[in-house]
């Protein structure tokens, strides 16, 4: 029984769990960058400023950042699982109201806020399962290429 336990889970499931948790760090690395190619086209929608599109963007950035090490703390309090849903619930609430926001106000607080506390959310959760699920030095290091690739899409597709 205590092999089993310490074995980890099959390869075919760590697998199937690999595609979520690349898909989030997908997620995390879009949101960090998908306003970016349209500055111009937001402000026109919005009737804003392009400076005011920058500062959402960087409140977006500012918020995640000083929420990622509060972030860990609660995925080890509250559970990996509970996080990366409440994560992925509180950003898709943020991206939904963020694609319908009549103003820079409600961009602000979806995209900035609840998109950025989401994002905090997501990335602990995803490397600590990753780390926990892929235990041997080569499975590892693929489900981390496969990860760190999914955030390169973004990256790549940007230019």
């Amino acid at each position: 029984m205590r092999e089993a336990v310490e074995a980890g889970p099959s390869s075919r499931a760590r697998g199937g769990a690999l595609v979520p948790l690349a898909l989030a760090q997908f997620i995390c690395s879009f949101a960090g960058s998908n306003m970016n190619v349209m500055i111009v086209h937001i402000s026109d929608d919005l009737d804003t400023t392009v400076h005011g599109v920058q500062i959402v963007i960087t409140v977006f950035l500012l918020v995640m950042a000083a929420l990622m090490i509060p972030g860990g703390k609660l995925t080890d309090k509250w559970g990996r699982k509970r996080c990366f849903m409440l994560g992925l619930t509180i950003y898709g609430i943020g991206a939904l109201l963020s694609a319908f926001s009549p103003g820079i106000g409600v961009l602000l607080v979806g995209y900035s806020i609840l998109e950025g506390v989401g994002t905090a959310l997501l990335i602990p959760p995803v490397y600590i399962l990753t780390t926990m699920m892929f235990r041997d030095v080569t499975s590892r290091a693929r489900a981390f290429g496969v990860i760190s690739a999914m955030a390169g899409v973004v990256r790549r597709r940007d230019r």
